[in-house]
């Protein structure tokens, strides 16, 4: 089968998308081409309907027996959607009349779509919220107490500056730390945090940049870790990672684009965490971002540190996006809908719906419940 150019369609894809797309589309050619459809002239809704069938195995295989080759539904509707999405690009361009994916014959092969309860997601509760939030407190404390300038200090400030980003402003990890394969997810940088305002700038998920509400909670967390971190540019993220391998190599990256001599280089990289973090400021060297991996795995460590009743929860530790649920469901109790939606930067109101369809519910039960009191 032909291969025409990445869908371009006027949208900036995320760094995900565009890989997905990269890899799914080409296995779905050579799946064809085996097949014997080579031409996208020869391509109907016949072919995507065995396309779709070929996916609803793969999902039975993994439901019989955990086979390897087998895939949850949730990944045979991503994959069929970017094949859909590659051939809306084809149709766009005329290099078919019609998308063959997009007709109810192909779609009726797909095994069901798979439904998420939104009461089953995880939340951070007001008390799930405040333990982990005593506890960095503490832990950050004991620690600047300890020595200021330690590896310690440093990683329990900003985890307790991430704990109250997280937990009070609604943005999403992704919007606040680097995401290892979207290069335009870099982490936030301190010019991206007006503490006066209460404003976070993050990249939405639409792509574009948006301004997110970071409340009065995270101000002194924040303002506390700026100056232990002591920054010497706004271009340093937040959130940086202490990871000493990390650290070393982008340290030894930026020297050598600075012509910087070997042994020079060599002295450097050898430093400890606390010290090497003296030299980027000294040597005017911005520090790697925390990846959105590293703070899923300092939110368990903490959980787990702290003791957080998670035993409720679909996972057992604090999650990134439970955060976000937890802040939306904090204005949903005390603001109402529409200030849900606005915090969370739901463009469609359909969104927020489906996130607190739990709530809703149950207050329509409540209203039920006094409408037909009076028939007892």
């Amino acid at each position: 089968m032909e291969e025409t150019d990445s869908p371009e369609d006027g949208i900036h894809r995320s760094g995900n998308y565009v890989q997905a797309l990269e890899r799914v589309v080409p296995d779905w050619i050579e799946w064809m081409d085996s097949r014997g459809v080579t031409t996208l002239e020869a391509l109907d809704s016949r072919h995507l309907a065995r396309y779709a069938g070929h996916l609803a195995r793969r999902v039975n295989a993994r439901r019989a027996n955990g086979d390897a080759e087998g895939i949850t539904p949730a990944t045979a509707w991503n994959y069929y959607s970017l094949v859909s999405a590659y051939l809306h690009y084809c149709q766009q361009w005329e290099y078919i009349a019609e998308n063959p994916a997009d007709t109810d014959r192909a779609k009726d092969e797909m095994p069901d779509r798979p439904t998420t309860d939104s009461g089953q997601q995880q939340f951070w509760s007001q008390q799930q919220r405040e333990t982990i939030v005593s506890y960095v407190d503490e832990r950050a404390h004991d620690a600047i107490d300890a020595d200021p300038r330690s590896r310690e200090a440093l990683t329990a400030a900003r985890d307790r500056a991430l704990v109250y980003v997280l937990g009070f402003s609604g943005v999403r990890g992704a919007e606040v730390l680097a995401a290892s394969r979207d290069d335009r997810r870099t982490g936030i940088t301190w010019a991206d945090i007006d503490t006066d305002q209460e404003i976070l700038t993050v990249l939405g998920k639409s792509q574009k940049v948006e301004k997110a509400p970071l409340t009065d909670r995270p101000v002194r967390a924040l303002s506390r870790w700026q100056t232990l971190l002591d920054p010497p540019a706004e271009t340093w993220p937040v959130f940086p990672s202490f990871h000493l391998a990390s650290l070393r190599e982008a340290a030894r990256s930026q020297l050598q684009d600075r012509g910087v001599d070997t042994e020079t280089i060599d002295t450097v990289t050898s430093l400890s965490t606390a010290d090497l973090a003296d030299a980027f400021r000294e040597r005017d060297l911005t520090p790697p971002a925390l990846t959105t991996e590293g703070g899923r795995y300092t939110l368990k460590k903490l959980s787990q540190e702290a003791a957080v009743d998670c035993s409720a929860d679909p996972k057992d530790y604090l999650t990134l996006h439970g955060a976000r649920r937890g802040v939306g469901e904090a204005y949903y109790d005390e603001a109402g809908f529409s200030d849900a939606q606005r915090a969370l930067r739901h463009e469609d109101p359909s969104t927020t719906s489906k996130m607190y369809a739990h709530k809703e519910a149950s207050e329509l039960s409540d209203v039920g419940s006094e409408i037909f009191s009076s028939e007892e």
